[in-house]
């Protein structure tokens, strides 16, 4: 975890707001000879920017979006250079539980088309092998503690 000394300085999240007032928009009262849509994209520009002027003197709605699209841009390539292959391995790990599901129902299917008495022996042999671990273990405990 990082130090309060390490943590960014209100200064340098100031910079990255970067939040500048603007100046009020003066309408340029020249007449020159530009065509209808010159001078209509000039009017429409000039009312854009007496619009955001009225909307945000300071410059606080022009900081908040630039803000808005760095952070939009960056979530933006993450997700596509991120979830393609994110994808595949999702993909990847269903049709692999789709192959085990597959197989243990085939072992079970095995299991369960076996006569009862086969399985009835299989089932003493494991309690057999069982029962002779647990008595060598037992033993070789005896003869450790004899010795000692």
């Amino acid at each position: 975890m990082k130090s309060f000394a390490e943590l960014p300085d209100h200064r340098e999240l100031r910079r990255l707001w970067k939040q500048e007032p603007l100046d009020q928009p003066k309408p340029d009262l020249e007449l020159t000879p530009d065509s209808w849509v010159e001078r209509g994209a000039e009017v429409l520009g000039w009312s854009l920017a007496r619009f955001e002027y009225w909307l945000s003197q300071s410059g606080w709605l022009r900081a908040w979006l630039r803000l808005n699209l760095l952070v939009s841009i960056i979530l933006t390539s993450a997700g596509v250079l991120l979830l393609p292959p994110a994808e595949r391995v999702l993909q990847q790990l269903a049709q692999s539980s789709h192959w085990v599901a597959a197989m243990v129902h085939d072992v079970f299917g095995i299991l369960t088309s076996l006569p009862p008495i086969v399985i009835s022996l299989g089932v003493l042999y494991l309690a057999f092998l069982v029962v002779r671990w647990f008595t060598r273990r037992r033993s070789s405990r005896r003869r450790d503690d004899y010795y000692q």
